[in-house]
């Protein structure tokens, strides 16, 4: 069988690799744009970054030194609560007794945070010491990395210009250059936002999320890396802050039914304390195809979807669109595939919409979403389960997903979203508050004595009590 990728950015990469790996007979060509750059706006993996490298067998030892990559905890938010939090799942705070989260229980109960110091380290490596499985990176240099080893691993990487299709009984029949034409029996579009091979397919929009604009900069290198993404609720949306080794990749996501460009370039300015210059400026459809496969091609990354940038969720999307798949196409069940791909993005869609239950009025954009978000109806459902017990497993199916109900309590939670009385009735029912406390207890004096410094190449992590 051969395949043709149209599209080398991340997404594109990602499905060459997997597609190899998997299916080792299958012929897997890439065609890359020269007029087509890296979008490059989120530098913030999930934890299926890992799942990908684990699978691929890529050592994260050479991605992290490729790619200028430093580790993530997690996420913290700013200014989007009376408090600000952290929504980084800790396997230490996963305690259960059947389905329910007994430790979250107690922390709600009580309105105790997780310990959330900052958490820094400086540009020297010890593997020893990962205690994470998501990552910041250059997405320019990850490119160059994971063109590399699409290489090394017999998938052909060519550069061209694609200007038009043929078709044969509706399904695609080759891909045309002006001086070349590719032929090939399926085709995966990973050609973006262009959509050059799915720009004809139905589009279902997710309208209800609140922004539809951004621009992104760079600043300086910073001395000591956060090990997390900053989010940090703006006057008219949210910016986020990213540490990667050479440089701090940035970002505001705004609504420009109140704010444009220009007027989100000042606000930044005022809020970094400096002159930055912006490297892009683009608006979007939060969204997805109604179907990523069709006939004989297949959409993904940008290309299939775009939620926005909040919680890093394209290229773990993509790993786990690719995982589904992957899993349907020797039978060739495209009905099945889209029916899961559409519930993991549903459920991206879901998740980040629950980040604006916030109760910020300040402005007439957060006054807005407060009075007038108009929630899915997935998300209503959830929230009319959750308004008298926390969130259980049970809660949440979906095939691939990203996200379910241990990262719904960390938002909520942080958004002070709860009603504590009866999270509290709900926790006492089950008896076990002393031996919760000591648990709790140890772990917060474990991690108060954990002050790594630095030396020689060792990590250095910081953290201020």
């Amino acid at each position: 069988m051969n395949i043709i990728i149209v599209g080398g950015g991340t997404a594109g990469l990602i499905s060459a690799l997997m597609l190899k790996h998997t299916y080792p007979n299958v012929n897997v060509k890439i065609i890359k744009s020269t007029k087509v750059g890296i979008v490059g706006v989120g530098e913030s993996s999930t934890e299926h970054w890992s799942d990908f490298c684990d699978y691929l067998g890529i050592p994260k030892f050479n991605f992290i030194k490729q790619a200028n990559a430093t580790f993530k905890l997690g996420v913290h938010f700013k200014n989007w609560s009376q408090n600000d939090f952290l929504h980084s799942i800790d396997s230490r705070y996963t305690q259960m007794m059947g389905d329910y989260f007994l430790i979250y229980g107690h922390l709600i109960s009580h309105n105790v945070q997780k310990l959330q110091s900052p958490f820094y380290w400086t540009k020297g490596l010890e593997l020893d010491n990962l205690c994470t499985r998501q990552f910041h990176f250059d997405t320019f240099e990850l490119n160059n990395y994971l063109t590399n080893i699409c290489k090394n691993r017999n998938i052909k990487v060519i550069v061209d210009d694609l200007t038009h299709i043929k078709y044969k009984e509706n399904n695609i029949f080759s891909v045309c250059s002006d001086r070349k034409e590719y032929k090939a029996d399926f085709f995966l579009d990973c050609s973006g936002f262009k959509r050059f091979l799915t720009k004809d397919r139905k589009w279902k929009s997710y309208s209800n999320l609140p922004v539809n604009s951004a621009i992104t900069f760079s600043t300086d290198e910073m001395d000591e890396y956060h090990e997390y993404t900053t989010s940090t609720a703006q006057e008219y949306g949210w910016s986020w802050s990213i540490p990667t080794q050479t440089r701090t990749g940035n970002g505001y996501v705004f609504s420009d039914s109140f704010i444009d460009a220009d007027t989100a370039h000042m606000e930044m300015e005022k809020h970094y304390g400096h002159k930055i210059n912006i490297t892009k400026h683009f608006k979007f459809d939060t969204g997805r195809l109604e179907k990523a496969w069709e006939n004989n091609c297949y959409a993904i990354g940008l290309s299939q979807s775009f939620i926005e940038p909040l919680e890093a969720s394209s290229i773990g999307s993509v790993i786990q669109q690719m995982f589904c798949f992957l899993h349907f196409l020797p039978a060739y069940d495209m009905d099945t595939c889209n029916r899961k791909v559409n519930n993991i993005f549903d459920n991206i869609f879901d998740y980040v919409q629950a980040h604006y239950l916030t109760k910020k009025e300040n402005t007439p954009f957060w006054k807005e979403i407060k009075n007038n978000l108009k929630l899915s109806n997935n998300l209503s459902g959830y929230l009319e389960i959750w308004k008298n017990r926390l969130p259980q497993k049970e809660d949440i199916h979906t095939s691939w997903g990203l996200f379910g109900a241990l990262n719904y309590i960390q938002i909520l939670y942080g958004l002070d979203w709860f009603n504590r009385d009866k999270i509290k009735k709900e926790y006492e029912f089950y008896n076990k508050e002393q031996e919760v406390k000591q648990f709790v207890d140890n772990i917060k004096e474990v991690d108060r004595n954990k002050i790594l410094t630095k030396h020689n190449n060792v990590i250095t992590i910081l953290k201020h009590s």
